[in-house]
Order: C-alpha cells, then sequence, then structure tokens
C-alpha cells in the first residue's frame, strides 16, 4: 500500500473537521495544552495565529454550511 501525503491545506481541512466534529474551541485548546504565547517567538506566533484563524474560518463555514458545501458559502 503506497504511502499518501496530505498536503498542508488538505491537513488544515481535516483538522478543522476533527475541531468542528467535537465542538472544540480554539481558546480552549490552547490552554488545554498550556501553550504560553508571550515567551514564543514572534514569527512563530504570527504564523500559528494565521493557520488557526484558517481553521477557525473553516470551521464557522462548515457550521453555516454543512460539511459538503463549506467553501461554495
Amino acid at each position: 500500500m503506497a504511502d499518501t501525503k496530505l498536503t498542508e491545506n488538505q491537513l488544515r481541512l481535516l483538522l478543522a473537521q476533527f475541531l468542528f466534529a467535537h465542538d472544540v474551541d480554539i481558546e480552549a485548546l490552547y490552554g488545554a495544552l498550556g501553550a504560553d504565547l508571550s515567551s514564543a517567538d514572534a514569527e512563530a506566533v504570527s504564523h500559528m495565529a494565521g493557520i488557526i484563524d484558517g481553521v477557525t474560518l473553516a470551521t464557522s463555514k462548515i457550521r453555516a454550511h454543512g460539511l459538503d458545501n463549506w467553501a461554495k458559502g
């Protein structure tokens, strides 16, 4: 069986779907992981914020338009 590697976009979509399916709040996730953004590298924090914004947007679109039509709305 061949290994199939996910693209970064596919991985983000799967993460958004998982978070949506389990009603996970991003802010609560950070807290549960013990993430202290005040001591993190500014560039890394900026990159993470962009990813989280994308996941949050995808999750809200999935809620509004359903899993099959989230990208159309």
